[in-house]
């Protein structure tokens, strides 16, 4: 028997899993794979609630600004637990314009910063030289945010694993769960572990499981329609060329410690197709060689694919569902790593409390029922 069973092993599941057991919860963490397994260890990293924000809702710009203002407590408690860097930098980032519509993108990006009250700076191209010597000279202007960050998610993820030990989680790997029901007075869940089949009791349930969320896992909730968004991102090792975030609308380049650069992020509806493609290589390397050329003679080391797990209106899905005991925090899409801080303090409260606030009701379970019932109406 635990207090908490949390279904899922990646960013999110552990950092719920941290918070809850530093409020005295017993918690079990139940990963099918390993540790990060499918989009966190994949991720870039990059706290940066700025990024198209015109696209996203006010609600959830305001939970990633939430989250973006945690982060820093969030990670000297996850260093200082479990005793391993995140790889956090505050470098900040800087949007880099090509021509005339990029200009008039950063001129709308700025305004909107401003209106937020961050810190953010317009600039000519050769004050964007002058900052980072090795951006392209075509480069017309940018725009310095000084407020984005970024932590390394595959140091991020193992000291989370640290963390959750050390406050006493016990995390089950490749453990596959393939059932949740109400029995007894408490929810059962039905584990698969090396084809053996176990159980396990809970008072309380949460759902991490990101696109695994309806994938072989069977829930007395109606299925809301989580589907898998392909990303693939590309790893170069060699000289540092850049020490911020460099981006635009088509690319990111995120800089590593050691000389690892990586430029990503590519957004394909492919199911649960996690091959790298030559097409996707070749647009990232092509964007990425317009922002900063030097990459032409930095070495391959890697190209990683990540699955990020999202609902139709690419918002998260944070509280309890439909049936008593069972909470879900899933569908983060682009944004799990960059909301974390913010998932694991307002789940914490959510299933300490059961007091739902106000600003988390955009991101109700129940905000599907009213669609399921039209679909059922109409099929």
């Amino acid at each position: 028997m635990t207090d908490v069973a949390i279904v899922g092993g990646g960013v999110i599941g552990l950092s719920c899993a941290f918070e809850l057991a530093r409020r005295g919860r017993s918690v079990t963490v139940l990963e099918r794979e390993q540790p990060g397994f499918g989009a966190s260890t994949v991720a870039a990293g990059m706290l940066t609630p700025s990024f198209e924000v015109e696209l996203t809702p006010q609600s959830l710009v305001e939970l990633q600004l939430d989250s973006l203002r945690r982060y820093p407590q969030f990670v000297r408690e996850i260093e200082a637990a479990g005793g391993q860097s995140c790889g956090y930098r505050d470098e900040g980032s800087l949007w880099v314009s090509r021509h005339r519509d990029d200009e008039l993108e950063l001129d709308h990006i700025l305004k909107i910063q401003q209106e937020r009250g961050l810190p953010a700076r317009r600039m000519t191209g050769q004050e964007v030289r002058q900052v980072e010597p090795y951006v392209s000279p075509r480069a017309v202007g940018g725009l310095l945010v000084e407020s984005d960050h970024q932590v390394d998610s595959r140091k991020l993820v193992p000291a989370l694993h640290a963390a959750c030990h050390a406050v006493g989680v016990e995390l089950r790997t490749q453990t596959a769960v393939k059932s949740v029901e109400r029995a007894r007075g408490s929810l059962q869940l039905t584990l698969e572990h090396e084809a053996s089949a176990s159980t396990l009791n809970a008072e309380q349930v949460l759902l991490a499981a990101g696109v695994w969320l309806e994938d072989g896992l069977i829930t007395p909730l109606p299925r809301i329609g989580m589907r898998p968004i392909k990303g693939q991102i590309v790893h170069l090792q060699g000289e540092p060329l850049a020490r911020h975030v460099l981006r635009n609308s088509d690319v990111y380049l995120v800089p590593r410690h050691g000389g690892r650069l990586l430029i990503g992020a590519t957004e394909e509806e492919q199911g649960f197709d996690m091959n790298p493609t030559a097409g996707g290589t070749l647009d990232l390397l092509r964007f990425g060689f317009e922002v900063l050329p030097g990459i032409y003679d930095l070495d391959v080391a890697e190209i990683d694919v990540g699955l990020r797990p999202t609902f139709h209106d690419h918002m998260p899905v944070l509280g309890p569902t439909t049936t008593d005991g069972i909470y879900m925090a899933s569908g983060h899409y682009r944004g799990g790593v960059l909301l974390a801080a913010a998932t694991a303090h307002w789940m914490a409260e959510v299933m300490t409390t059961a007091d739902v606030p106000e600003h988390l009701e955009p991101f109700s379970f129940d905000r599907f029922l009213g669609q399921r019932a039209q679909q059922e109406a109409a099929g």
